[in-house]
Order: structure tokens, then C-alpha cells, then sequence
């Protein structure tokens, strides 16, 4: 089984994915959700908001702090 990419307490952006989800901006994950099929998904959590979001890592894209 492929270990999750990202980590938890990681900062992370999200991409805006249709019309309907999380909007893109900022995000800290929280954990990884156990996999079951499909694509990995995370529990994630934005700055400015008090619960968490559920998000497939093909969303999200690590920040490099260069």
C-alpha cells in the first residue's frame, strides 16, 4: 500500500475543483483518511475556517518555501 504524499500539519493549496467544493486558497492538513479506492483523499482545514473539508490529493499541491 502507497504511503499518503502529504503529512499532517503540512500547509498545502487547494485547487478550486468545479463549481461545487472547496474554494482554492490555503489549507493545513490534518490527516490522511484511510484509502479504500480511488484516489487518496486528506482531512483538511482552512485559516479562517472552524471545520475540516475532505479533499482528493490530486487537489492539492505542496508549498515550497524557497
Amino acid at each position: 500500500m502507497a504511503q499518503p504524499q502529504f503529512r499532517a500539519g503540512q500547509r498545502v493549496h487547494v485547487q478550486r475543483g468545479g463549481a461545487v467544493g472547496a474554494p482554492s486558497g490555503f489549507f493545513a492538513i490534518v490527516s490522511a483518511l484511510p484509502r479504500e479506492s480511488g484516489p487518496q483523499k486528506y482531512r483538511v482545514r482552512g485559516d479562517a475556517e472552524p471545520f475540516d473539508r475532505i479533499i482528493d490529493e490530486g487537489r492539492i499541491e505542496a508549498i515550497s518555501y524557497e
